[in-house]
C-alpha cells in the first residue's frame, strides 16, 4: 500500500461555528471558492461500491473519477468524507472540518486531509504541490474571507463576482423598473438590482424570493410578487423544481408548469415519489440571459450538508460501533432514520428534554414511543443490528423559506400575469391544504328585476372588482366566478377571513340601492390541482364542501368549517374581532354525516 499524507491546519476566526455554517459547510460553494473544477456525477455505474456516487471531473487535463461516501456531519460543529478514486493522481482521499467554540470567543477551525497517492512520485508530487502548498492558502483565504463576511453581516450574496451584463443588460433592467418597483416593491428592486450587479454567478444560479425575503427583512409576499413581475418584464427566468422526498434536492428543473407531472424520480438517492404542489414544487429564479449572462447550472459538490439543510446529524456507525454526537438542534419535531431499518423513531425537542440519552439501534427495529431531546443535547449510538448504518435526524416540516407552487398559483399576480401557466390536460396534483372561498350575491336575480339588466349588470361588475381587490390584497387569487358567485383560493385560513371581512365593508360603501350583500362559505383542506378551461383550478372533496357552505348562510354572512375554526391563527383573529360564531350541525348535500359548522354575521 501507498504511503498516507495527512495536513492539519488549525485557524482562529472572531464568528462563532452557527454562523460560520452556512459558509464552511457549503461544499459546494467551498469548492467553487478554492478553484476546484466542476464535477459530473455518473449515474447509474454498474460497479459503483454500494451506498457510494460516482463522481468526476477534469483537472489540468486530467480526468479524475471517485465513488464519494455519504457525507458525515453534526450541525454546526463538524463534517467528514471520504472518497475512493478509480481514475487520477489519488487512490484515496479524506476530509474532515471541525469547528469548536473558544472560550473567549470566537471559532477555532481545524480542517484535515488524508491523501493517498495511487501514481507513485507523480502523486507524491502532486499532493505535496498541489495540497500542501497551494491549497493550505486557498483554503485558509477563504475561511478568512468568510469569518469577514459573517463579522460584516454578510451573506453568500456578498461574495463578490464580476457582472456579465448582456450588451444592453443594463439597458433592459432601469427599462423594467416601473413594471417591476411599484409601491412597496421599490425595495425589492433595489436590492435585485444590487444582486444583478455585484454578486457571484453561483449565487445567481438560484434564487429564492422567501430566503432573500428574510435577508432583506422585507415581506415575503411583496418580495415573491416583485419577483414574479421581474420574470413577466423579462429581468428573471422562472423556475419549476421538483424536490426529492429523502435528500430535498431538485429531482427536476422545468421552465413551465406543462413541464411538471405528478411523479417523478430523483437520479442521486434512486426513488421514485409523488409530487406535491404545496411540498414537492418550489419556484425559484434566476437572471434572464438578456440582462445577465449565467455559465450553464453547475455543482462542485453533490450531497454535502450545505444541501440537506433539514438534516442536522448524518452519521455512518460501522457494526457494533458506538458514538456520541453533542448538537444543535431547533425546538420542533424530528425523526431518526437507519439506512438499514424500515421506519424511523419520531423525536421531539424542547428546552425541557433529555440532554444525555442512549438509543440503541436493534435489527427488530425502532422502540415504542418517542424520545425528548433538548436542542443541545449529547446522544449516544450504539449499532447492534449486525450491519454498518448510516444514521440521519431530520426535521419532519419542510424548509418554511421555500415558495412552494402551492404559494405561488394562490396569488392574484401570478394568475394575472402568468395566465398561459398552467398544468398539461389530463395531469392532476395533489396539495395538502389550502383554503377555498366561495361567494355568492344575495337576490341577485330581484336585482336584475329591480334595477333592469344593464344598471345590475354594472353592480354585479362593481361587486367582482371590489372582492377580487379585497382577495388580492391578502394574498388570495379569484380562480373563477361563476355566474354572480365568485371561487377564491387562499394558502392560510385567516388571509381569507381579512379579505372577506374588507370584502364586505367595502360594498356596504357601495351607493345606490338596493344594497348589496354576500353569502360566504370557507372551508379548507387537502385537495387536487387540475387545469380546467385553460386556467388552473381545484376539484375534490374540500372544492365540493367549501361550494355548499354559502347556500346555508343568509346575506352578510359567513358559514365556516371546524377545520377553519380550529386553525390556530384564525382562531387568535376570530377571537380580536369576532369572538361569538355561532356553532350548528347539518347535513351538506352530497355527505351522510352532519358536519359542524359555525355561522359569523359581517
Amino acid at each position: 500500500m501507498t504511503r498516507e499524507y495527512a495536513f492539519d491546519w488549525t485557524l482562529d476566526l472572531l464568528s462563532p461555528p452557527e454562523s460560520l455554517w452556512p459558509f464552511v459547510a457549503d461544499t459546494n460553494r467551498f469548492n467553487h471558492d478554492t478553484g476546484l473544477p466542476a464535477v459530473t456525477q455518473v449515474f447509474n455505474a454498474p460497479d459503483a461500491r454500494p451506498g457510494m456516487r460516482r463522481l468526476r471531473f477534469t483537472m489540468y487535463g486530467i480526468p479524475v473519477e471517485w465513488d464519494e461516501q455519504p457525507f458525515e456531519w453534526v450541525y454546526p460543529y463538524r463534517f467528514s468524507v471520504r472518497r475512493l478514486y478509480r481514475r487520477g493522481p489519488f487512490a484515496e482521499v479524506r476530509v474532515e472540518a471541525e469547528m469548536t467554540p473558544r472560550e473567549s470567543g470566537g471559532t477555532r477551525l481545524r480542517y484535515r486531509a488524508w491523501f493517498r497517492p495511487s501514481w507513485p512520485l507523480v502523486g507524491d508530487l502532486a499532493i505535496w504541490g498541489q495540497i500542501g502548498l497551494l491549497s493550505r492558502l486557498t483554503f485558509l483565504r477563504a475561511f478568512r474571507n468568510y469569518d469577514q463576511i459573517v463579522q460584516r453581516g454578510g451573506s453568500q450574496f456578498d461574495i463578490p463576482g464580476a457582472a456579465r451584463f448582456t450588451p444592453g443588460g443594463r439597458q433592459r433592467l432601469a427599462s423594467a423598473r416601473d413594471a417591476i418597483a411599484s409601491g412597496e416593491n421599490e425595495a425589492v428592486f433595489e436590492r435585485l438590482v444590487w444582486l444583478l450587479e455585484h454578486a457571484d454567478d453561483l449565487a445567481l444560479q438560484r434564487l429564492r424570493p422567501y430566503q432573500l425575503a428574510d435577508l432583506w427583512t422585507l415581506p415575503r409576499r411583496a418580495t415573491l410578487e416583485a419577483f414574479l413581475r421581474a420574470a413577466r418584464a423579462g429581468v428573471l427566468d422562472l423556475r419549476w423544481e421538483l424536490l426529492c422526498p429523502m435528500c430535498r434536492g431538485a429531482a427536476e428543473s422545468h421552465a413551465s408548469l406543462g413541464e411538471v407531472h405528478n411523479s417523478s424520480h430523483c437520479p442521486s438517492c434512486n426513488i421514485d415519489f409523488s409530487v406535491n404542489f404545496d411540498r414537492q414544487v418550489e419556484v425559484v429564479f434566476r437572471p434572464n440571459p438578456a440582462v445577465r449572462a449565467l455559465p450553464d447550472i453547475y455543482q462542485f459538490c453533490v450531497a454535502g450538508p450545505h444541501s440537506q439543510a433539514h438534516s442536522p446529524v448524518v452519521a455512518q456507525m460501522m457494526t457494533g460501533e458506538e458514538v456520541s454526537i453533542r448538537a444543535k438542534l431547533e425546538a420542533g419535531r424530528y425523526s431518526i432514520h437507519a439506512s438499514g431499518l424500515p421506519g424511523e423513531l419520531p423525536v421531539a425537542v424542547s428546552a425541557d428534554g433529555e440532554t444525555s440519552l442512549t438509543l440503541e439501534i436493534r435489527p427488530e427495529g425502532w422502540p415504542e414511543g418517542e424520545l425528548r431531546l433538548a436542542t443541545q443535547p449529547t446522544l449516544r449510538l450504539k449499532n447492534q443490528t449486525g450491519f454498518p448504518q448510516y444514521i440521519r435526524l431530520e426535521r419532519a416540516a419542510w424548509r418554511d423559506d421555500a415558495a412552494t407552487a402551492a404559494d405561488v398559483t394562490a396569488l392574484q399576480v401570478f394568475r394575472d400575469l402568468f395566465s398561459r401557466e398552467a398544468l398539461r390536460s389530463g395531469e392532476e396534483i395533489a396539495i395538502n391544504s389550502v383554503t377555498l372561498l366561495f361567494t355568492d350575491l344575495r337576490d341577485s336575480t330581484r336585482l336584475y328585476r329591480q334595477i333592469g339588466d344593464a344598471p345590475a349588470f354594472g353592480r354585479v361588475r362593481q361587486h367582482f372588482d371590489l372582492l377580487e381587490g379585497a382577495i388580492a390584497a391578502e394574498g388570495g387569487a379569484v380562480v373563477k366566478t361563476i355566474g354572480d358567485s365568485v371561487m377564491a383560493v387562499f394558502r392560510q385560513p385567516v388571509a381569507a377571513l381579512k379579505a372577506i371581512k374588507n370584502a364586505h365593508a367595502a360594498l356596504s360603501r357601495l351607493e345606490g340601492t338596493p344594497s348589496l350583500a354576500i353569502k360566504v362559505g370557507l372551508h379548507t383542506g387537502p385537495c387536487i390541482v387540475v387545469t380546467l378551461n385553460e386556467r388552473l383550478d381545484y376539484f375534490g372533496s374540500t372544492v365540493n364542501i367549501a361550494a355548499r357552505l354559502p347556500g346555508l348562510a343568509e346575506g352578510g354572512e359567513i358559514v365556516f368549517s371546524g377545520e377553519i375554526r380550529n386553525d390556530p391563527e384564525a382562531q387568535t383573529w376570530l377571537r380580536a374581532n369576532y369572538p361569538d360564531p355561532v356553532w350548528f350541525q347539518t347535513n351538506v348535500k352530497g355527505y351522510d354525516q352532519p358536519f359542524d359548522l359555525w355561522r359569523m354575521w359581517l
